[in-house]
């Protein structure tokens, strides 16, 4: 069975990509994340279910380390929306425990340490985990308070997404280039996109990497670099933005969904652009399908594994 990666790390008994003395958290060449500091909701780690920010949501800086652009864009994020549906735990005691969580959660306004999610007194060291992230839908979607405004989740159950990505790339020279005409190009400092998708996506069997660690503390940290990746399910991605800029087909400052789906990834993602789709779990004819099969990765990142993935 094929595995993928889940968004799971660890770090003194909390779950995180990486720490620092400060309470901040290095992005591996990214921003340095010291503007939040961790979250104390009343409750013991034990039992703990949080959701955090991960590799790239407070911004993705250009240069040719690991973490950063390599074409001289930068990227930052003005919203980052997820729905969070359930979470199931499985333990040799109590077998299957499933808890709804129905939380649309903002990633830009979490801190590091994570936001509780929910809690559960007494619980043992799961020996694997699934959860999902299904479309918003209204009376049923709330949002993480005081993390996530409820217009946010009007937004997400509105347009039925599990997802929503706002946000620009900038680059002082940068140029939008026809897709089918690389040479024909324009001035593009700025471009702005603004996606919601609707594909949910269930994570199952996912299970610890690092048995030596005890601890009953579950944290989802979610990255925001996958859309930069230039290739499906890579574990050491190339992350590049050029896409973004040349996709904005009518050159107004702003990529949108239906940009995407006019465009052939064949034409913008070649494999002589340095792109390689063959880790796709469906068929990848726009780029909006690589859109929709680089946000399936937004759950499948980092210290964990998962046995299956699918859509929901």
């Amino acid at each position: 069975m094929r595995r993928t990666f889940l968004s799971l790390g660890l770090c003194g008994g909390a779950l995180l990509f990486a720490c620092l003395e400060d309470g901040g958290t290095d992005s591996g060449g990214q921003m340095m994340y010291t503007t939040h500091g961790s979250v104390s909701d009343g409750h013991s780690s034990v039992g703990d279910i949080l959701a955090a920010p991960g590799d790239g949501v407070f911004g993705v800086q250009s240069g040719s380390g690991l973490g950063q652009i390599r074409d001289g864009w930068t990227v930052e994020y003005q919203k980052l929306l997820v729905s969070v549906g359930t979470v199931t735990f499985t333990s040799a005691s109590a077998g299957e425990v499933e808890i709804a969580t129905d939380f649309v959660v903002d990633l830009l306004s979490l801190p590091i340490g994570g936001a509780l999610l929910d809690h559960v007194d007494g619980r043992e060291k799961p020996s694997a985990i699934a959860f999902t992230l299904p479309p918003a839908t209204a009376g049923k979607s709330r949002p993480l308070s005081r993390y996530t405004l409820d217009q946010d989740v009007e937004l997400m159950a509105a347009g039925g997404y599990s997802l929503y990505v706002e946000g620009t790339i900038e680059k002082a020279d940068g140029m939008s280039c026809k897709p089918d005409v690389p040479s024909d190009c324009a001035p593009a400092p700025v471009v702005r996109f603004r996606w919601g998708l609707p594909q949910g996506v269930a994570y199952d069997d996912c299970v610890w990497t690092d048995y030596t660690v005890f601890t009953e503390n579950v944290t989802l940290s979610f990255p925001a670099v996958a859309w930069l990746q230039t290739a499906i399910g890579s574990e050491r991605p190339t992350l590049r933005a050029q896409w973004i800029a040349d996709a904005d087909l009518d050159r107004d400052g702003e990529t949108t969904i239906a940009e995407l789906r006019q465009i052939g990834a064949s034409t913008l993602l070649s494999r002589r652009r340095g792109y390689d789709l063959s880790g796709a779990a469906g068929s990848v004819d726009t780029v909006y399908d690589f859109l929709r099969e680089q946000a399936r990765q937004i759950g499948m990142r980092a210290r964990g594994e998962c046995g299956s993935v699918t859509n929901l």
